[in-house]
């Protein structure tokens, strides 16, 4: 382990080195066949700076170089540890109502990089408001999709509506990646571009975001899973808006509703990078508009983008469900007590 970590400190000193001095001097980018600059290719956000910021950093925006290295140190011993051989006896999880995925984290790729954007260090993604954070309001929850049909008196396992768009293998990571937290699994998009479209297409998940260009939505009583995303060039950047949302795009990654918004902005600044900026809108989720900055950086040409499937809405949700209506009419069946307690 002493060596790996004399080895990873030789890694950091490279890694952050400055990418770049600034975006003051414009970048010229390649065009497409249609005269667009060109951002055809496979890119990555994958970064281990968090995308909110952890509440003891406050409003610091940026490390020192000296704390990005040392930051980034931590983060590859969290990595070496993980890889590490087990040893001595393993002792079984323990029993819980629900289970999750924490356990395929042991397989996920390393990630050590800290975010640099123009030079800076970025202690998180989000960056308004000034404290790093997600400002979910307290009620949030109860204003998505299925907070409202749990009000009516749905519960959570009565439908496939009530599971939301992830264990149905409609939408995995939200409605607009790469707009919102990174998913462990995979932080790779390919751009596609012809005359009157720009498509994004997600590794996680196998999906696509279809950019119309255009200067007019189309209308808000067809409401869509991943919304109505149309966009135009300014100079190097490609600048998108989103609406008309489907209040069931809400997923534990990014919680939204009907009146969801995002406006994003694709700026090229170097044959390898891409300057990304969102700010997302929703007054029934969010207490004010926030905004979040990344980094599209080129994959190598000897990675690819690979299939990713999803299987639990063929699979698990249905035996889910089954389940349920199974455990319904027991309860049904079961004699009560003069109270309606079951016996």
């Amino acid at each position: 382990m002493r060596n790996c970590v004399i080895i990873s400190c030789g890694i950091a000193t490279v890694l952050l080195m400055p990418a770049f001095s600034g975006y003051a001097a414009e970048f010229t980018p390649g065009l497409t066949a249609y005269g667009h600059p060109n951002l055809q290719g496979n890119w990555t956000t994958e970064t281990a700076t968090p995308f909110q910021r952890t509440e003891e950093l406050g409003e610091k925006k940026t490390y020192a170089p000296e704390e990005a290295k040392e930051f980034q140190l931590t983060e590859i011993a969290k990595l070496d540890e993980r890889a590490a051989p087990l040893e001595g006896a393993i002792e079984a999880p323990e029993v819980t109502v629900f289970v999750d995925n924490s356990a395929e984290y042991q397989f996920y790729k390393r990630v050590e990089n800290v975010l640099r954007i123009d030079g800076e260090y970025r202690t998180s993604i989000v960056v308004d408001p000034l404290n790093g954070r997600i400002p979910l309001r307290d009620d949030a929850l109860e204003n998505t999709f299925r907070g409202e049909w749990r009000q009516a008196g749905f519960k959570n396992l009565d439908g496939p509506e009530m599971a939301g768009p992830g264990p149905r293998c409609l939408l995995d990571f939200g409605p607009v990646p790469p707009a919102g937290p990174i998913v462990p699994i995979s932080a790779n998009f390919q751009f596609v571009q012809n005359e009157n479209y720009v498509v994004l297409y997600i590794e996680a998940g196998a999906e696509l975001r279809i950019i119309r260009l255009s200067d007019e939505h189309q209308t808000g009583s067809h409401k869509k899973w991943r919304g109505d995303s149309i966009g135009y060039w300014e100079g190097n950047s490609l600048v998108v808006h989103t609406n008309n949302v489907h209040p069931q795009s809400s997923s534990f990654v990014l919680r939204a509703s009907e009146l969801f918004e995002v406006r994003e902005r694709f700026t090229i600044v170097s044959e390898n990078e891409i300057f990304y900026r969102f700010t997302i809108t929703d007054p029934k989720i969010y207490t004010q508009p926030w905004t979040g900055e990344m980094m599209l950086n080129r994959m190598p040409e000897d990675d690819r983008i690979y299939d990713y499937t999803c299987h639990e809405g063929n699979y698990s949700l249905p035996g889910i469900l089954a389940g349920a209506r199974r455990l319904d009419r027991e309860s049904e069946d079961r004699p009560t007590d003069p109270f309606g307690n079951p016996n």
